[in-house]
């Protein structure tokens, strides 16, 4: 299947029914779970079919499945904009990447490309997300493509017997531009076709 948009590192392409069985694999994994909400309790695949298949056709989420293209081009997690608000103009940002994926920029990449295409395509104001407080490499990410810290909400997931604080991520619209987007144009906007 083609891809809906690209980067050097990875790109993204609508989820099939196919991918279920992958991100069932990958949601059963207590390495890809340890500090998210997924991984709470096991699922069949049926069960992840129906959650992610909600996340898919809900109205206002744009939900990608990534490819990595470092290595050997296949697919490695899911990522997207959810709960887009018409008026307010503000999404969520979330990510799920296998972690065989991790720490070769993968996230990164994806977390600018996704910021991207929600400012350039989708007329966003504001894109925030939540991450745990103790995974630190998600924190990095998200401060290398542009996201800076509103607030933390202590001890809000319970997880490895023990409470984790999380913490609120943002960019806004004026940011983005002054400060990243000509710099992501550059890499992610598709080059438009001569005339002939």
């Amino acid at each position: 299947m083609s891809s809906f948009l690209t980067s050097k590192k990875a790109a993204l392409r609508p989820v099939e029914s196919e991918d279920y069985k992958l991100i069932h694999k990958w949601l059963n994994d207590p390495k890809n779970t340890r500090y998210m909400f997924y991984g709470q309790t096991p699922m069949n695949l049926e069960q992840v079919a129906a959650l992610i298949s909600a996340q898919v056709t809900a109205p206002h989420n744009t939900v990608f499945i990534v490819e990595n293209h470092v290595n050997v081009p296949a697919p490695c997690g899911f990522a997207g904009l959810y709960n887009i608000h018409p008026t307010a103009r503000g999404a969520e940002f979330r990510i799920f990447l296998d972690s065989v994926v991790w720490g070769n920029g993968i996230g990164t990449e994806v977390t600018e490309l996704l910021t991207f295409y929600g400012f350039d395509r989708l007329n966003l104001h504001r894109i925030w997300l939540g991450v745990t407080s103790e995974n630190k490499g998600a924190v990095r990410t998200y401060e290398k493509a542009g996201y800076t810290v509103e607030g933390v909400l202590r001890d809000d997931i319970y997880r490895n017997s023990r409470y984790y604080d999380s913490i609120r991520m943002a960019i806004l619209r004026d940011e983005y531009y002054t400060k990243l987007f000509e710099a992501h144009k550059k890499r992610f906007a598709p080059e438009p076709e001569e005339k002939k």
